[in-house]
């Protein structure tokens, strides 16, 4: 009767509406393409004519040979010049984000944190939640680095406490850059500052 209990318990959780929500996120990026250019070099069409003048008037000997060779000349000289150039055009591209947000009911919070460390079925939004209320990188997957942040976030939650969420400091030379409650925040700019050569350390609720 309890293990009935607790699965219909873990189901009405799992059904919840979630606290994020769905919203359109887009982006513009350059793509390249490849174009052939229309017309030639003007060099290069008139440098045709010339010589297919003088092939045209060597081999007829007459005026109108020349001017037939120049029109041949002139057009194999604007096909030749033609070439395949690279060109950049910006695209958007649009997708449908979940932007996860803090779960404020701390019955809710416990029941759906032990779901996720004892393995059951819960939505991934809601697994989404659940990760950006305890300081994780909110990707759906509950893994080793979400359990244990869950453990230590129900260790320190008493019944009918006001939520607080975990504080990261990004540090460079004992010096706090910035702080938040975003994780994911604090993580993309330590990478940024990796690839501009910047070491940097992150401190869970630096005093």
């Amino acid at each position: 009767m309890k293990n009935l209990a607790t699965a219909v318990a873990s189901t009405l959780i799992a059904s919840q509406a979630f606290a994020g929500s769905y919203q359109v996120r887009c982006e513009t990026a350059s793509v390249p393409y490849q174009e052939s250019t229309k017309g030639g070099d003007p060099g290069r069409v008139v440098g045709g004519a010339l010589i297919g003048g003088v092939l045209g008037k060597a081999v007829t000997d007459d005026n109108a040979g020349a001017l037939v060779g120049a029109v041949v000349g002139g057009a194999v000289g604007h096909e030749s010049s033609k070439k395949t150039v690279t060109r950049y055009k910006n695209v958007e591209t649009c997708r449908n984000v979940f932007i996860p947000e803090r779960i404020t009911d701390d019955e809710t919070l416990m029941r759906v944190l032990q779901d996720l460390n004892d393995g059951r079925s819960v939505s991934k939004e809601m697994t989404m939640d659940a990760q950006y209320t305890v300081g994780v990188a909110y990707d759906g997957q509950w893994g080793p680095m979400s359990r244990r942040a869950a453990e230590t976030y129900l260790a320190n939650l008493e019944p009918g406490a006001e939520l607080e969420a975990p504080l990261y400091s990004l540090v460079v030379n004992e010096v706090v850059v910035v702080s938040s409650e975003d994780a994911n925040a604090i993580d993309e700019i330590k990478k940024g500052l990796l690839q501009a050569g910047v070491e940097s350390q992150i401190f869970v609720d630096l005093q």
